[in-house]
């Protein structure tokens, strides 16, 4: 029973070290990686994850559509994009 329980205290402690997947949904999200935006034809902001806030390497791409919550606040953080244009981005706190 002690290993389980050791385990469960590791993911526990992982989540709160800000490893977590940010929701498309929530408006204000956080973004605790550096990489790359690309906007596509459709308007919908691809951000390809490359690194995590603490350096841990990572290969993720998160898809913000026109319709999520989230998507006015990406794009602000990225100071404007146009489809097909890409720029970099590094984390930022909500």
């Amino acid at each position: 029973g002690n290993m389980f329980a050791l385990i469960l205290i590791g993911i526990n402690g992982a989540s709160v070290a800000g490893d977590i997947r940010p929701s498309t949904s929530d408006a204000r999200a956080p973004m605790p990686y550096t990489g790359t935006a690309v906007m596509q034809d459709d308007g919908a902001i691809a951000l390809h994850l490359r690194l995590t806030s603490d350096g841990k390497e990572i290969d993720d791409t998160l898809t913000y559509k026109t319709t999520d919550r989230g998507y006015d606040n990406v794009l602000r953080h990225l100071g404007g994009l146009n489809p097909g244009e890409s720029k970099p981005f590094s984390p930022w706190g909500d």
